[in-house]
């Protein structure tokens, strides 16, 4: 899958997830774990990765607040030049908003940071508990372990 820049968009799925974990968040908390700017640069992130174009209205949905807070946070995201807002040709009352290259970037950058911590963590768990996942090899080879003992929630032996 390309981005529209023709770059490829190995973090979209990552991404789809990160969407997937705050909206369980956001069903477990409320609005304890709102954060509407975040929630906003995901969906252009995911929409944008799909070869999608994001109006403002579908902007205001995606940052699951009122749309005075979210014009906030667009004005902001224009201010730090990560969005720019892109008329519709075909609909003059319409506005698009996407990534600017710097915005993409500045994703792609965190997406990198996640996955680097995330496998440091699983890295420093196999050195600890001399495994690599199942005993079946499950989890063996795939950049993102996840040991029995953390999908059955026991204590790692390296955390006791």
């Amino acid at each position: 899958m390309l981005d529209e820049t023709g770059e490829p968009a190995v973090f979209a799925p990552l991404c789809r997830s990160i969407i997937a974990a705050r909206a369980l968040m956001a069903e477990m908390f409320g609005p304890l774990c709102a954060d509407p700017g975040s929630e906003m640069l995901l969906d252009l992130y995911w929409r944008d990765s799909q070869g999608l174009k994001t109006s403002l209205t579908s902007l205001w949905l995606a940052s699951k607040a009122s749309e005075m807070t979210a014009r906030g946070c667009l004005a902001v995201m224009e201010t730090q030049a990560l969005v720019e807002r892109v008329p519709d040709p075909a609909d003059r009352r319409r506005t698009h908003v996407r990534l600017t290259i710097a915005g993409r970037e500045k994703m792609d950058n965190l997406f990198r940071a996640l996955l680097s911590g995330y496998a440091q963590t699983c890295n420093d768990c196999v050195k600890r508990c001399g495994r690599d996942g199942d005993a079946d090899g499950a989890g063996a080879g795939v950049p993102f372990c996840m040991p029995a003992h953390v999908r059955n929630a026991r204590p790692c032996r390296c955390q006791k």
